[in-house]
């Protein structure tokens, strides 16, 4: 049967579940088969015996891809990093390269003022979608939004970079979502 986590106390090692039959069922950790220390409102799989609930597993939350909306100006959620290479970095790469080119090739001339105009307003325009991204992809490694201020900081800039676009985020749901890569 599947329910909702409704208490847990750390102290007595015991918790409850509402079930989604509207009963309600206790349980003690010994009954519990998560990694982690179950949480309010977190749902579990469990077989219900009279008021007690015994093998109890959590049930990871289904990942919903976001809209285009959501995912260039929302800072809710998570992305993966192939969500953030293909859909944020390598285009907004390609795209100031090509302006970079073209302004360098347009020099002297009044194309170059206009490429170069081009370019601040992309700078502009993406300045939003580029925090709300980064605090999104820190939410897929377990990160609140202020670890990205950890960026401003000289010499540990290279650490944030590293956990932002190579590691993988965390498996399995967190406190900011479900997971963004399938399993397979």
């Amino acid at each position: 049967m599947k329910g909702n986590i409704i208490g847990f106390d750390p102290d007595t090692n015991t918790g409850a579940i509402s079930g989604h039959d509207g009963k309600r069922y206790d349980f003690a950790t010994v009954d519990w088969h998560g990694s982690r220390r179950p949480v309010h409102g977190a749902i579990v799989d469990f077989t219900p015996d009279n008021a007690h609930a015994s093998q109890i597993y959590p049930v990871d939350p289904e990942y919903i891809p976001p809209s285009f909306t959501e995912f260039y100006f929302s800072p809710r959620g998570r992305i993966s990093r192939s969500q953030y290479w293909l859909r944020w970095a390598l285009p907004l790469m390609v795209i100031y390269s090509i302006l970079w080119v073209l302004i360098i090739g347009t020099k002297g001339s009044s194309a170059s003022n206009v490429f170069s105009a081009i370019y601040g307003i992309m700078v502009l325009v993406t300045f939003w979608p580029g925090i709300a991204i980064i605090i999104k992809r820190g939410h897929d490694r377990d990160w609140p939004w202020p670890f990205m201020l950890v960026m401003l900081v000289p010499f540990v800039q290279f650490w944030p970079l590293v956990e932002y676009w190579f590691l993988r985020g965390t498996i399995g749901a967190n406190r900011f979502g479900a997971d963004p890569v399938p399993r397979r």
